[in-house]
């Protein structure tokens, strides 16, 4: 036999195919007599369904091609001896055995080939191809033998035709009553999803309720009129559909059964609707009633499980991928365009923290938003489903303990086959931990600038303590010239005035070095701020004054005159120019000193954004280290770090902007760096 689960054919095994060669051989003789008990009240009238093709076709399904022998041998005994029962000739019971095998090999063989199996009716595909095969194609070819049974047991062959339809539809109903009911019956149902007691009460009283509306909605009651009768036929039909929502395809199988047998009894013994002639007659039509109520209600069913399925996939899918998606620290979301509903896993809750009854709604959980975040979230999030745009977002949401997250919302527009966007289906995930990882490694980065900040200061603490002491000095002179002036009794006004002068100047001077170095040592937040490129090279220029004439090297600059200003922090830029034109200055170190030559300028580039080029006359980059300049601990200096250019290319990047690093034409490298413009 097929293995019930999955319909692969498993080895032969012997002990297993002798009891099942004995179950088929009683299970047809018994179907035999109750197609004679059942349907045969006299010699004259054929039954209304044959129960044993339906066992020989169980048989033969669930079976190898290469083991139907053994089961077609072992009903031919049982075949024999309930035709025999009732008198049937040697020649009509042949003809009968082999049309009846015929039928039954026919719809297992075409089902097989169909790769129909269990399930058989989980599917609409499945259920389709089993009424196409068993209720139509098989039984009406074999037809076309099985009517000369009855011709052969006396019958004239000018009735052929009626025959044959005798035959095909005692046959397409068993396939439609009984062989639906086997077959789900024979599947391997595992024992801990056996139908509780509350299920198997409601089948048992829709069955009873089916059974005792059918007993009054097929009585031929004379006081009844004749144009209420094919009202009452549809009186069963709402209790066939409630069977079939409830229970699919079994409910289905059953329900069909038990209007199958309740109909029969009336038809064969009592007054019933389907009264048009003679017993065969009648007995013609309640079957052709039968095959039409059957059909569409096996169909049904099907239908409502293939759904009942699809939904308990989706079901376990979502539960799945909720598990996968929380682990991951990920909500997962779906907002349908068109009538507003929102759908998200439980973990949405957690990250929005929502109670586990509330109610989710994407109004909801934006309302969540932290005060500072929510306009501009608010406004992606509608201007994204507005416009079907991807989107990509980060905001806090403040906590019910009062402490704040970080949450990444992504999200991409859904659309249909008409192309018209349907839904926006996304997810939410966790960034606080990669937002705290930020701010340290934010924090640490700002701790090692400041420190290579205090070490290049510490370098040039030679030139300026020169720049220093030239306005110090200059102070001092004018002050011991003004005391002399006094002293002398000479009173020159105009001369006293000019000394004054000269003294604010270069304590402005002075002033200003100590201002640029306070800033420079100073540890602070990143302050963002309008930022005039020019003035700011200008006085990173100013304080390199004395360390550029000790190292003997003349300064060019071409000045953009309309420069548009930056933003940006300026001490964190005028590092950024310490560090380029101090490695500029170490490149020349080894170049006679009258070529030793720095050139800087500034341009407007196409964005509206600033470039500054620092150019200088030294030996240039190796050709093949100019990809790994910017790395972490990578120098070509013989006492470097190798943290001044990544430091600088981090800071750049925080700014939004970028630094490269290329070779001259002839001699030399040059230091690009270009930031946006203040609306960027």
């Amino acid at each position: 036999m097929r293995d019930g689960k999955s319909g692969e054919l498993p080895g032969i095994d012997p002990a297993r195919t002798v009891r099942s060669f004995f179950i088929v051989a009683i299970a047809y003789y018994l179907g035999a007599e109750i197609a004679f008990l059942v349907g045969t009240l006299s010699d004259k009238i054929f039954a209304p369904f044959w129960p044993p093709n339906v066992v020989l076709f169980c048989a033969l399904v669930l079976s190898p091609p290469r083991q139907w022998w053994i089961y077609i041998l072992a009903v031919l005994p049982a075949h024999i001896a309930a035709e025999l029962r009732v008198g049937m000739p040697a020649t009509q019971l042949l003809v009968a055995f082999v049309t009846n095998c015929l039928v039954a090999a026919i719809n297992a063989y075409a089902l097989q080939w169909l790769k129909v199996g269990p399930p058989w009716f989980g599917n609409i595909r499945n259920a389709t191809a089993y009424v196409f095969v068993t209720a139509f194609v098989g039984p009406g070819l074999c037809a076309f033998g099985g009517a000369f049974v009855q011709i052969l047991g006396g019958g004239f062959i000018d009735d052929y035709g009626l025959y044959w339809a005798r035959w095909y539809a005692s046959n397409a109903l068993g396939s439609l009553t009984l062989g639906p009911l086997a077959l789900i019956c024979l599947e391997k149902i595992p024992f801990s999803i056996v139908s509780p007691v509350r299920r198997r009460l409601e089948a048992l009283l829709i069955a009873v309720v089916l059974a005792l509306t059918c007993i009054v909605a097929f009585e031929q009651v004379p006081t009844i009129a004749t144009g209420y009768v094919p009202a009452l036929l549809y009186l069963p039909l709402p209790i066939i559909v409630w069977a079939a929502v409830r229970f699919g395809s079994k409910g289905a199988s059953g329900a069909i059964m038990v209007v199958s047998l309740v109909l029969i009894w009336r038809t064969l013994n009592g007054p019933s609707p389907f009264v048009v002639g003679s017993a065969e007659a009648n007995v013609f039509a309640m079957q052709l009633f039968l095959i039409g109520l059957s059909t569409p209600i096996l169909l049904l069913g099907s239908a409502i499980e293939e759904t009942r399925h699809a939904e308990t996939v989706t079901r376990d899918r979502e539960a799945r991928i909720s598990v996968a998606a929380a682990s991951s620290s990920v909500g997962l979301w779906q907002y349908e365009i068109a009538t507003g509903a929102f759908w998200a896993t439980d973990y949405c809750r957690k990250l929005f923290d929502l109670p586990a009854d509330a109610p989710l709604s994407l109004d909801r959980l934006l309302s969540r938003i932290h005060p500072n975040d929510f306009k501009a979230a608010s406004a992606a999030f509608r201007s994204a489903i507005m416009r079907a745009a991807p989107l990509e977002i980060e905001f806090r949401v403040q906590g019910t303990d009062d402490g704040v997250h970080w949450i990444s919302a992504r999200a991409q527009p859904i659309f249909g086959e008409s192309g018209e966007p349907t839904a926006m289906t996304g997810a939410f995930g966790d960034t606080t931990s990669r937002k705290m990882a930020e701010a340290d490694a934010d924090m640490q980065r700002q701790e090692i600038a400041h420190l290579m900040r205090v070490s290049m200061l510490g370098e040039l603490s030679g030139g300026l303590a020169h720049e220093l002491t030239q306005p110090l000095t200059a102070i001092l002179s004018n002050a011991q010239a003004g005391k002399i002036l006094l002293a002398g009794g000479k009173k020159n006004l105009e001369e006293i005035g000019n000394i004054f002068d000269d003294i604010i100047t270069e304590d402005g001077r002075a002033g200003e070095v100590i201002h640029r170095l306070r800033g420079l040592l100073k540890k602070g937040e990143i302050k963002y701020e309008a930022i005039d490129m020019n003035e700011l090279i200008g006085s990173t220029l100013r304080l390199l004054h004395s360390e550029l004439i000790d190292r003997r090297i003349s300064v060019s600059d071409d000045k953009a005159v309309d420069l548009p200003l930056t933003k940006g922090d300026p001490i964190q830029l005028q590092q950024i120019l310490l560090n380029l034109f101090m490695n500029a200055m170490d490149a020349m170190d080894g170049v006679v000193p009258t070529r030793r030559a720095i050139s800087v300028s500034t341009a407007t580039t196409q964005e509206g954004g600033v470039e500054v080029r620092i150019s200088d006359c030294g030996t240039g980059l190796p050709p093949s280290q100019e990809q790994h300049v910017f790395q972490p601990f990578f120098t070509t200096k013989k006492r470097g770090l190798g943290l001044g250019l990544p430091i600088c290319a981090s800071i750049m990047k925080l700014h939004g902007g970028s630094l490269s690093l290329q070779n001259n034409v002839r001699d030399g490298a040059t230091a690009i760096f270009r930031l946006p413009p203040v609306g960027a």
